[in-house]
């Protein structure tokens, strides 16, 4: 893999300023009216995740275990992401019964390439989904030591990590967008 494909997940706490509520949007239009725990203020971004889960059962299988979730994603697209970086997952805070990470995108035209990122990343917010325990950075660094492996060639101040589940994940919503087979 080179590094240009690499997408990692970065453990960082960072200050978390969302636009209010009313101009978040949620992904009503999910399957049996349910609510996708999934927000962006990006409207090509809602779009593309939208098209996610209706032609790639691969996320739509992300998005019906984050709804049965107490985790709350925000994905933002960022166009100053570290080179090499095409995706990262930070973990934001929890209160009583809720936990906040936020994905940072690099933008892609392709919207197959620009949705397996967020696929690979929504992988890490499943996996952080199945761990309660992880509630805060500390914990976040704790569970990937254990479940992940290190990868801090791109960003070697920051610690990195990703998993082989992320990276399958992000290939096979690829594979299923572009050939609309598994």
């Amino acid at each position: 893999m080179t590094r240009t494909h690499v997408v990692t997940l970065v453990i960082a706490v960072v200050v978390f300023v969302a636009a209010p509520v009313a101009q978040t949007e949620s992904l009503a239009d999910y399957p049996e009216t349910r609510t996708l725990p999934v927000r962006t203020t990006s409207t090509r971004l809602a779009g593309l995740i939208r098209d996610g889960v209706r032609f790639s059962p691969t996320f739509q299988a992300l998005a019906d275990r984050l709804s049965h979730s107490d985790l709350i994603v925000y994905v933002d697209a960022d166009c100053y992401a570290p080179e090499g970086l095409d995706g990262r997952l930070t973990f934001v805070g929890s209160a009583p019964a809720v936990r906040y990470v936020r994905i940072r995108v690099a933008y892609y035209p392709n919207a197959a390439r620009q949705l397996a990122i967020i696929g690979h990343e929504l992988q890490h917010a499943v996996e952080i989904a199945d761990h309660p325990a992880i509630v805060d950075e500390e914990s976040l660094g704790r569970v990937y030591s254990r479940i992940g492996y290190s990868n801090n060639m791109l960003l070697p101040r920051t610690h990195t990590f990703d998993t082989e589940a992320a990276v399958k994940t992000g290939r096979q919503v690829y594979r299923e967008l572009t050939t609309g087979g598994s």
